[in-house]
């Protein structure tokens, strides 16, 4: 899954080290076949369409994650409190039939 990149900048050349998914990297080598853009900017752009794709879904899963944690949380509230609710009823139930 680590592919090494090379990166030019002003007639510099930077060596980076990334763990990408392979889906990425074939994307990736597909746009330097179609010669879709120039050499420094097939990082710039394929990293942008994967934040694009990949941030939603991160945002997403936390809110399930957050959802699932609360309804634990919310579930153990009603169960502490259902026999108050029970009793509650029960008063309201004497106190109006008078018994």
């Amino acid at each position: 899954m680590s592919e090494v990149l090379t990166v030019n900048e002003k007639r510099e050349t930077k060596e980076v080290i990334v763990k990408l998914p392979r889906q990425f990297v074939s994307d990736l080598d597909r746009q330097k076949e179609q010669q879709l853009a120039g050499p420094e900017d097939f990082v710039y752009f394929s990293t942008k369409k994967l934040i694009k794709q990949v941030q939603p879904n991160l945002i997403r899963e936390a809110m399930i994650k957050g959802y699932v944690e609360m309804s634990h949380i919310n579930l153990s509230i009603a169960s502490e409190c259902l026999h108050l609710e029970y009793e509650a009823e029960h008063t309201v139930e004497r106190l109006v039939s008078g018994g």
